[in-house]
C-alpha cells in the first residue's frame, strides 16, 4: 500500500552562487545500497528556476519502498540546457524511515573544461 511521506530539503552554495536563468534542478532520493550497480531512484522533483542559492524544497516519497536493511542518499543536480552547473560532490546520506526536519544538501560549481583542441583554420 502507497504511503506518501514528506521532508524538506535545503539547497546551498559551498560558495556565492546564483542558479543560471531557467536552470533545471534534479532533486533525488537514491537507494545506493548496492555497491556494484547504479542508484535506484525512489523520488524524484525536477523545477526550472534561477536566481541565488538557497532553494527550499519539499520531497515527497513512498515510505512502503523504503527498506529498513538498505541505505539512501540525496542527490542534486542543477543544469541549463544540458550542461551541469551544480551538483552536490559529497554523499547525503539520509534515513528515510525516521526523517526529520530540513535537510541540508550542499552543491558546488562545476567549471566546463575548456577545449584543448586548437581552434579550425578554413
Amino acid at each position: 500500500m502507497t504511503q506518501m511521506k514528506s521532508f524538506n530539503v535545503e539547497i546551498v552554495s559551498s560558495g556565492k552562487s546564483t542558479l543560471p536563468p531557467s536552470g533545471q534542478v534534479k532533486l533525488s532520493l537514491l537507494d545506493v545500497s548496492l555497491q556494484d550497480a547504479p542508484a535506484i531512484s525512489l523520488a524524484e522533483l525536477r523545477l526550472r528556476c534561477g536566481g541565488l542559492l538557497p532553494i527550499n524544497l519539499q520531497l515527497t516519497f513512498d515510505s512502503s519502498l523504503i527498506a529498513p536493511d538498505h541505505v539512501y542518499a540525496l542527490a542534486v543536480r542543477i543544469e541549463k540546457d544540458g550542461q551541469l552547473h551544480f551538483v552536490n560532490t559529497s554523499r547525503h546520506p539520509i534515513e528515510p524511515a525516521t526523517i526529520s526536519g530540513t535537510q541540508q544538501v550542499t552543491v558546488d560549481s562545476v567549471v566546463a573544461p575548456q577545449s584543448t583542441l586548437a581552434p579550425r583554420r578554413g
